[in-house]
């Protein structure tokens, strides 16, 4: 687990004293995780199992979380006020509302995860607290989290080059005539032996299965001539993500598909370089939509990216409509897919935003090239 760090308590406040938040209730596994630094697995499985992290602006904060979870947060946690209710007999809303009673926010302004709070558990909330203003904090979270640490960008960047390697050996094991399965079987075995902790998506698709935007690896046999899609990732050290994708020729490259890989390269090596401090998100966006044109490529995809730590897409996506502009220490998966001539190609890396530019984390040496199974 990561230690300790109270950089992203104080953050998370200058936020709050912002928006006028006399308190911010933590309850999504991701921000749980980050900001209570305590890894509770079943949180994210049961989502009736909730754990939940009181963060005031001034005073100590309080966690709740189910009895049977006291071993795990009472070893990993910070946080000192610790409450426990027992599931099926307590409502963790029931002790939430008395940790904010108890602290004085019954008439104040709270700020709630609206977004993953399920809306039976809300509801009790309101009824519990009628006079509270309950106000949606989802945003502010992310604000903290978008800008990683050193530690974090040295945990997402081992992460993408497990990932990347374990592809890359792969690709050696097996040939045209071998089904999908087997090609994923061996990326998966790579990526676990490498020291990932958990496979946690593995999206392959070859042939016309390929536009499949998240089809499974199956026993569909790898045709000579064919193009590959491959679009994987999974956990490592406290729970950060890898999200890794890769074009493969299947044999002897068919020259229309190589024609169409080139250009898609050319135009994600160029929209890389543009990826800089001070550019908004949706003008890297436009960029991009720009670049395929001139490039004669069609250009439906309705993202370019995304950032990545703890959750998989976190804020701010390369979305048209977001103009959230580019900070030191962003981390983002550039992923333009194109889909023409029956087949999508999809390129993906990690990618950090320095005062110097660019830097990609998931390959130090980057070239695509043409990754092939022969």
């Amino acid at each position: 687990m990561l230690k300790k760090n109270v950089s992203r308590y104080d953050r998370l406040k200058k936020h709050m004293e912002k928006e006028g938040l006399d308190v911010a209730v933590v309850i999504s596994p991701e921000n749980t995780l980050y900001f209570a630094e305590t890894y509770i697995m079943t949180q994210t499985d049961i989502r009736d199992r909730l754990a939940i992290v009181v963060l005031p602006l001034v005073g100590e904060p309080t966690m709740i979380a189910c009895g049977i979870e006291k071993g795990t947060v009472d070893t990993e946690t910070w946080i000192k006020d610790k409450r426990y209710y027992i599931e099926f007999q307590e409502s963790p809303i029931q002790f939430l509302a008395e940790v904010l009673k108890e602290k004085g926010f019954e008439k104040k302004k709270v700020g709630i995860e609206l977004d993953y709070l399920m809306a039976h558990y809300y509801i009790e909330l309101i009824e519990r607290m009628p006079k509270a203003n309950f106000v949606s904090c989802t945003r502010l979270f992310d604000k903290v989290r978008m800008i990683k640490e050193d530690k974090e960008i040295a945990i997402l960047s081992k992460a993408a080059n497990i990932t990347r390697e374990s592809f890359e050996k792969a690709l050696k094991e097996v040939h045209p005539g071998c089904t999908e399965k087997e090609f994923a079987n061996k990326v998966k075995i790579n990526m676990l032996n490498g020291g990932i902790d958990k496979i946690t998506f593995f999206v392959m698709g070859s042939g016309e299965k390929s536009v499949q935007v998240h089809a499974l690896p199956n026993d569909t046999i790898m045709e000579d001539g064919e193009v590959m899609r491959l679009d994987f990732g999974g956990s490592y050290i406290g729970n950060y993500n890898s999200d890794f994708a890769r074009t493969v020729m299947i044999g002897k490259p068919n020259p229309k598909y190589l024609d169409i890989y080139n250009r898609v390269t050319e135009v994600y090596q160029y929209v890389m370089s543009c990826m800089k401090i001070g550019v908004t998100a949706a003008e890297l966006y436009n960029i991009c939509l720009r670049k395929f044109k001139e490039y004669n490529l069609p250009f439906s995809t309705p993202h370019i990216g995304h950032s990545l730590g703890i959750g998989l897409h976190e804020f701010p996506m390369l979305s048209p409509k977001e103009d959230f502009a580019l900070e030191e220490n962003m981390v983002f998966n550039l992923e333009p897919v194109v889909m023409t001539e029956g087949r999508m190609f999809h390129i993906e890396d990690l990618v950090q935003i320095t005062p110097d530019g660019p830097k990609i984390l998931s390959n130090h040496t980057f070239d695509p090239g043409v990754p092939s199974i022969l």
